[in-house]
């Protein structure tokens, strides 16, 4: 299991010196055995391109995840980007396809595909940048987003450098598209007991499964609670919780630990919430059930990252890659 965190981007960031901050937080991951970070892209945050050169140059093996939307930049520029991040650092890099998911951002570059279409473009987009990696032949395409004639970037990179692919999502156009295209398929952690049906068709497939999740623990369960009613919306989670319970859809264990919140002050998706020996026995279960990588949005300092790695090292996840 590959573990992953968010770095600090965020454009209002109360650091002037951020380039250091991203500098430190990548060396940090890095230093206690995270395989990489998760380069998120909004139009409040810092382009991801240019976050992956500064978390290249402070680490020696880390893996930026960098976020790339097609209504970005065309795949032909992706692919030259990559080809000299490559050149320049011989180092791999990791690219998160989202298909466009904030509604005033898609207006404010009028990008009108149709929300149901949008992961076919992805895999058109996808389809054409592995083949300029793969090739410096001249490419033509014809699809029904992208039409190339003889396009020619020289921008092939080699095998072991190509970039492993991430997408995120939920739905079957989702999971249909990620099945097809990518490497690595993402979705916000689903509880154990419905994880199985949450990848459904994904499941037992080539492609590897990412789960999005955040980790409050303590030595005792009321001090993980206390702590996550500073950060999350606690409340509220109890009352969805209890709603799906009601339905059959937390098991009891479920009910104590798992916490569906999306975003709190500084959390993205849900919680486990706990004991350090309760959290571990339940994430631990993830891995049993084939998860390959798991992304952590909860760690924002030091004492974050140690509270995260004794629950890591008691779930014998010590040995991470």
């Amino acid at each position: 299991m590959k573990f992953y965190a968010d770095l600090p981007m965020w454009l209002h960031y109360n650091d002037k010196n951020q380039l250091h901050l991203i500098h430190e937080s990548a060396k940090l991951l890095e230093e206690n055995g995270f395989a990489g970070s998760l380069l998120f892209y909004q139009h409040t945050t810092l382009d991801p391109w240019i976050v992956a050169t500064g978390t290249l140059q402070a680490t020696n093996n880390h893996l930026p995840i960098i976020a790339l939307q097609p209504n970005t930049i065309p795949p032909f520029t992706a692919a030259k980007m990559i080809h000299s991040l490559v050149h320049l650092y011989g180092r791999k890099v990791a690219l998160n396809l989202i298909p466009g998911q904030s509604p005033s951002e898609l207006s404010q570059v009028n990008d009108t595909v149709p929300a149901e279409e949008r992961f076919d473009r992805l895999v058109e987009y996808i389809e054409i940048l592995r083949s300029l990696l793969q090739s410096n032949d001249p490419l033509t395409y014809r699809g029904k987003y992208y039409t190339y004639n003889e396009l020619q970037v020289f921008a092939q990179v080699d095998e072991d450098l190509r970039p492993i692919i991430f997408m995120p999502g939920a739905s079957s156009l989702f999971q249909k598209a990620a099945l097809q295209s990518v490497d690595v398929a993402i979705q916000l952690a689903s509880p154990i007991s419905q994880l199985v049906k949450s990848f459904d068709i994904l499941y037992d497939s080539h492609v590897e499964l990412c789960c999005r999740l955040g980790i409050i623990a303590r030595p005792t369960s009321q001090e993980a609670i206390e702590v996550a009613k500073e950060e999350v919306p606690m409340r509220f989670m109890q009352i969805v919780k209890k709603q799906g319970r009601a339905a059959g859809f937390y098991t009891e264990e479920e009910e104590r630990i798992y916490f569906p919140t999306e975003q709190g002050k500084a959390f993205r998706g849900p919680l486990l919430v706990g004991s350090y020996d309760e959290v571990a026995s339940y994430f631990r279960r993830y891995k049993d059930l084939g998860i390959k990588h798991i992304i952590f949005s909860c760690i924002r300092s030091v004492e974050d990252l140690q509270h995260v790695k004794e629950v890591l090292n008691r779930a014998e996840m010590v040995g991470m890659t």
